[in-house]
């Protein structure tokens, strides 16, 4: 982790006369370390137009905040993977630019409120206490999977398997069904981490989107008889007065479902065994405090974070900073930067689990799209890190670790681990 940076008020707003402030997402540097340069950017140009990401960086958590409820910022953003296409491939993407679409993470005004409140009606407390049910063995399976092979790539055997499984018995889905929602997930990750997408990358995640589709217009008809207690029946079933989700919108947001667990989860899942395993003062509270679980999964979601940003595009013209956004510009609302701003986190980049205010934190984001899921995600997080942490004694054996090439999310291509059976374990 970097070291703790005091941080003072600069210019409100601007651009680098040498461009020493712009900032490349694709640069290692800034994968490895996003912090500091955005930190330099709060204090002196809280409103930045990048040259070198074409588009405006915001990282005040003020600004951030406000951005998130902005409605002349529009979250419908679909063409961003489609820049510089060739025709036909765009004509042939059908399945993924309806994914993109319809998804109410890309839908603004009443599109969105109305999509939001029929999904909002299946993730309720009835939707946690059915994960409850069966989360604990699925974790324990997968720990005793860890327990067998001792050393492993923790990327592989928990980030990409655990996310996969809850979601698949989430959905009420037999075993059969987990391979597909591995393959989606994956494909899916591949493009949104890719550091150049090509119309190969494009074709292939269209034609594994026409495969989850075709699966779940087969399980959307069942469902539509026979009404389970699973979460996919409830999206099925889910009314506002006269208003449903259409065949269409069910299948990208049964699909949206998918994605959030493989990519908000799993990362999740990898980051924060490096940052637990390596504090053993978190290790110690997770032992002798595992009521403070949650404590310490709020304070790692803060920092290092998940999410990196989600970008905009401005309807109109605005004014923010002294600077001028037009029409058409793109925008990029950075959460990790809002995570770290020492306004509102004191000592930001030291992990303190005692905070008092994470319930300022914008990792899930804020407002309008706040994300829907993140009670889910959290407990499996919780659910995870106590249990393994009971029964193991839990190293990193890889220093430095490799990040995805994300700009939107902070992961771990790889992280090498060992597991021990602790010997003085509590088993209960």
């Amino acid at each position: 982790m970097v070291s703790v940076a005091t941080l003072t008020a600069g210019m409100d707003a601007g651009k680098a006369e040498d461009g020493s402030l712009d900032i490349s997402f694709a640069d290692k540097a800034f994968l490895h370390d996003p912090w500091t340069p955005l930190q330099r950017l709060q204090r002196e140009a809280r409103i930045f137009f990048s040259e070198k990401q074409q588009g405006w960086i915001i990282s005040r958590h003020e600004d951030v905040r406000a951005a998130y409820t902005d409605r002349r910022l529009s979250a419908s953003r679909t063409n961003l993977w489609l820049r510089g296409m060739p025709q036909d491939v765009v004509d042939r993407v059908t399945a993924m630019r309806m994914f993109n679409t319809l998804n109410v993470n890309r839908l603004d005004g009443r599109d969105h409120m109305r999509t939001r409140t029929l999904l909002m009606k299946a993730f309720d407390a009835n939707t946690i206490r059915y994960v409850d049910s069966f989360l604990g063995e699925i974790v324990n399976s997968v720990l005793d999977d860890c327990e067998a092979r001792g050393e492993f790539d923790f990327v592989k055997v928990v980030s990409a398997v655990l996310p996969a499984w809850v979601t698949q018995r989430l959905l009420g889905l037999p075993d059969s069904y987990r391979s597909v929602i591995f393959e989606f997930a994956s494909e899916y990750i591949a493009t949104s981490t890719a550091a150049k997408l090509t119309p190969e990358i494009l074709l292939q995640l269209d034609a594994v989107i026409r495969r989850t589709n075709d699966m779940f217009t087969d399980l959307i008809a069942e469902r539509e008889q026979h009404l389970g207690d699973d979460i996919f029946s409830r999206l099925v079933h889910a009314r506002d007065g006269l208003n449903r989700l259409s065949h269409d919108e069910l299948l990208v947001n049964l699909n949206g479902l998918i994605v959030g667990a493989a990519e908000t989860t799993a990362n999740t899942l990898a980051t924060q065994v490096v940052e637990i395993a390596r504090r053993p003062n978190l290790v110690e509270t997770l032992r002798n405090q595992p009521e403070r679980a949650i404590d310490i999964v709020s304070e790692l979601l803060r920092l290092p974070g998940t999410i990196r940003c989600f970008t905009r595009q401005a309807l109109e013209d605005i004014e923010m900073h002294g600077q001028t956004i037009r029409r058409g510009d793109l925008v990029y609302i950075m959460n990790t930067a809002a995570n770290v701003d020492p306004t509102v986190f004191p000592n930001p980049l030291e992990v303190d689990i005692d905070r008092p205010n994470l319930r300022d934190l914008m990792t899930f984001s804020t407002g309008f799209h706040f994300c829907i899921g993140h009670m889910l995600a959290k407990t499996m997080l919780v659910t995870f890190f106590r249990e393994a942490f009971r029964r193991f004694d839990i190293e990193i054996l890889q220093d430095p670790i490799e990040p995805v090439s994300s700009f939107i999310f902070f992961g771990y291509r790889e992280v090498k681990v060992r597991f021990t059976p602790r010997k003085d374990r509590q088993d209960v």
